[in-house]
């Protein structure tokens, strides 16, 4: 089990120097719901407040109300994991504007839902838990929610239940094919109001991916570069080279959807510091990595197609990204497939001594 320190009853914060999560992860959620007096519980991978990128994976049980809010001036995303839950939107008044059904991966509704800024809105939770991979940009600031004046408060059960039973009445639907536009040969930008991901979108993408030069493909659900929360969904194919770099005052993360590979840090002169392996649920590997910043990274493919949800702090800045100068360059093939090669080697001699 990874180290996570309690905050509260209901928080955990990771003190890994590269947090990861896997279905260990998932059962210490569950062990601490059973004793969360708000039937929630989250484990932290930000380490303090004032993170530029705030991520924490939740559960919740059914009878949760979570209250409709907006929030001031930010994005907000939530990756459903386990469970069923429905995503609304309402106007001023309080009248739905939007439903966004949601499910797991692979259930055929959307798994995953952004949250435009300062919209009011609100999670039903359809099932008898739920756990969730959250994502929003830092830092935290409680003024930064601000509670519908319309909605009742929590102590107001009836009210809730009243309320709640209202939601519960809208039919689940599929979601049509997120709109999206093509700004260049790997790149998708999604174009709807409230942007959400689900199996057909990336299926797009998996399809795609094999028509690029360089065998990779992504869909930004941030729709500008200035805003403070980047996501991609990336589809890597196995003879993908990421050239080795480090990211400038700013962590990233990758959650894998499919496929397998490992993910390898070095330190400033390219000697390998640690090797972790990532898998999407199922396969025994880690899910989910927070890569630090200034930390030298790649990643190598270990299946045919990686597909991976990235998110990162923005606004995008090329100058943020510092390539290392001890790697080879893309296009240096020979070279490139040397490196990779001694990548793997020692992957396997790692994997070969924790067996």
């Amino acid at each position: 089990m990874h180290k996570l320190r309690p905050v509260s009853p209901e928080v955990f914060i990771t003190e890994e120097t590269f947090p990861s999560v896997g279905q260990d992860h998932a059962a210490f959620l569950r062990q601490h719901l059973e004793q969360s007096p708000k039937g929630r519980v989250r484990a932290c991978m930000h380490k303090t407040n004032e993170d530029r990128m705030h991520e924490m994976f939740i559960a919740f049980t059914g009878t949760n109300y979570v209250r409709p809010s907006l929030h001031v001036g930010k994005d907000e995303s939530l990756h459903l994991l386990e469970g069923e839950a429905d995503y609304f939107f309402f106007g001023p008044d309080g009248s739905v504007t939007d439903v966004v059904s949601l499910g797991a991966y692979g259930s055929g509704y959307q798994f995953y839902c952004r949250i435009p800024a300062s919209t009011e809105h609100a999670l039903l939770i359809r099932s008898d838990d739920i756990a969730i991979h959250e994502t929003t940009p830092g830092p935290f600031k409680r003024e930064d929610t601000v509670f519908s004046a319309w909605s009742p408060e929590d102590a107001n059960q009836a009210a809730v239940a009243k309320f709640l039973d209202k939601l519960r009445l809208t039919p689940r639907a599929i979601r049509p094919m997120l709109q999206m536009k093509r700004t260049g040969e790997e790149v998708f930008v999604a174009d709807q109001a409230v942007v959400s991901i689900g199996r057909k979108e990336i299926e797009f993408l998996k399809q795609t991916v094999q028509t690029t030069a360089r065998k990779r493909v992504r869909l930004c659900t941030h729709k500008e570069l200035e805003n403070t929360l980047h996501e991609m969904f990336v589809v890597y194919m196995d003879m993908t080279y990421v050239k080795p770099n480090k990211h400038i005052n700013k962590d990233e993360s990758l959650h894998i959807l499919e496929g397998e590979a490992d993910f390898i840090f070095f330190d400033a002169q390219g000697k390998i510091t640690e090797i972790i392996p990532l898998g999407a649920e199922g396969t025994g590997r880690q899910f989910y990595i927070r890569v630090p910043a200034f930390v030298y990274h790649t990643i190598i493919m270990r299946s045919e197609r990686l597909v991976i949800h990235e998110a990162t702090p923005g606004p995008f800045r090329r100058e943020d990204t510092v390539w290392a100068v001890w790697a080879p360059a893309e296009t240096d093939l020979p070279a490139v497939a040397d490196f990779m090669r001694s990548l793997r080697e020692a992957a396997d001699q790692r994997t070969a001594v924790l067996v």
